[in-house]
């Protein structure tokens, strides 16, 4: 049974906007992404200008990200525990909000400390912004095309993916960072008025009272094991993958003929990862979430193995660095989709643990790159990532196999 069978096949389903207005809400909430990504990846582009500006040395400017990541992480699931009862409406413009006003903290002093809070405030409303616009529109899109519009939301990061990296540096002799964030607190403003005229999220079927519930009922999703297990899934596979994302530069370096085909090999790397990112959600609407989520890690971890031993061809190095990318920003909308199946009506808080499972993933990843880069070759780093790969794929396959248990029995 794929997942737009099973949500469909629920009692009292909340209904949907027309098409064309729910693709200009589910547009708002891609564009709102877009600068959140934006505002999160700019900064990788100048972290020599940031640290000139705030006077810290250059390997400080990796705090600000671990900051960054860390608020993202812990304080994402205790925001949306705390207002899960005033709706994903509520939600969205709270955490918006808060990213404006980190945004406009870093922008506004070379402070080092004040500009790490800032930071800090930002993580906090990027990650509730990110896991309650999957949720507002699974909902706005109607079952049949979840997972699809949760792609389109994914679609706006890595939009940013393509656009930040490359807009820094073309801009770093025109404009300062700050300043460019001050351009992003105005897109923040706006975003935050046309969700307020625009957006409309349908109340999702509950059989424990709706919006009404207690936020503290959310912390059932801990004993469900069909969430549970994903999420493990997620840590494992973003640990896979920011192992090997880590040090891709210093690899494609290693590999391709020129170093200056880095950048242009980079640009390839964000253009797949929004091919990835819609071809995820068609795949989960077609085949099922679970189906879709089993193909995309096994087929990542297929793929770093296959980096790994085509390092001394260039064009099939790149060839499958481009395959891994797309496959591996394909993962999120698909397995959010199998979270929101298994959550019921816990859906907004068991996505916003997702997007925590991300963030504890890629730190952890990091954290391993660094250490197995000092006892090991750098060619060697794909097949590292591989084997974390390999194990959220049998994380996943035993949350399909207790997924599917309750329902032969209903």
């Amino acid at each position: 049974m794929s997942s737009s069978e099973a949500v469909s096949a629920k009692p009292n389903a909340p209904e949907v906007p027309s098409r064309a207005r729910g693709n200009l809400m589910i547009l708002v909430l891609a564009l709102s992404c877009f600068v959140f990504g934006c505002a999160y990846q700019y900064i990788l582009g100048v972290p020599d200008q940031v640290a000139q500006i705030a006077g810290i040395d250059l390997s400080q400017v990796s705090l600000m990200m671990g900051v960054y990541g860390v608020c993202n992480a812990i304080g994402t699931p205790l925001l949306v525990m705390a207002l899960t009862s005033r709706g994903p409406k509520t939600l969205l413009l709270v955490s918006l909000a808060l990213m404006a006003v980190g945004m406009a903290v870093c922008a506004a002093t070379p402070i080092y400390p004040v500009i790490l809070t800032g930071r800090a405030v930002m993580g906090v409303g990027n990650g509730t912004f990110a896991a309650t616009a999957y949720i507002a529109a699974s909902r706005i899109a109607g079952p049949s095309r979840a997972a699809s519009a949760m792609s389109n939301v994914a679609l706006g990061f890595s939009a940013s993916f393509v656009f930040a990296l490359p807009a820094a540096r073309m801009l770093r002799n025109v404009i300062t960072w700050q300043q460019a964030y001050w351009v992003l607190v105005v897109a923040a403003c706006i975003a935050f008025a046309v969700i307020v005229l625009v957006v409309r999220v349908p109340e999702a079927p509950s059989s424990s009272g709706g919006q009404g519930r207690r936020s503290a009922d959310a912390l059932r999703v801990f004993r469900n094991p069909c969430v549970v297990l994903p999420l493990a899934c997620t840590v494992l596979m973003f640990v896979g993958y920011a192992s090997m994302n880590t040090y891709i530069t210093p690899f494609m370096e290693s590999v391709l003929p020129q170093p200056e085909w880095v950048s242009g090999s980079l640009f390839a790397f964000g253009l797949m990862s929004m091919i990835g990112s819609k071809a995820s959600g068609w795949a989960a609407d077609r085949f099922g979430s679970a189906s879709a989520v089993i193909g995309c890690v096994a087929l990542q971890a297929a793929t770093l193995v296959g980096l790994g031993l085509v390092t001394g061809s260039w064009p099939a190095a790149l060839a499958a660095a481009c395959l891994w990318t797309g496959i591996s920003w394909g993962f999120l909308p698909a397995q959010n989709s199998f979270i929101m199946l298994n959550a019921g009506d816990e859906a907004a808080f068991a996505v916003s643990l997702s997007n925590s499972s991300l963030q504890l993933g890629s730190a952890l990843g990091s954290f391993a790159a660094g250490m197995f880069i000092t006892c090991m070759p750098l060619l060697a780093m794909p097949f590292i990532s591989a084997a974390f790969t390999a194990c959220a794929v049998a994380a996943e396959i035993a949350a399909l196999r207790l997924s599917r248990k309750p329902r032969r029995a209903q």
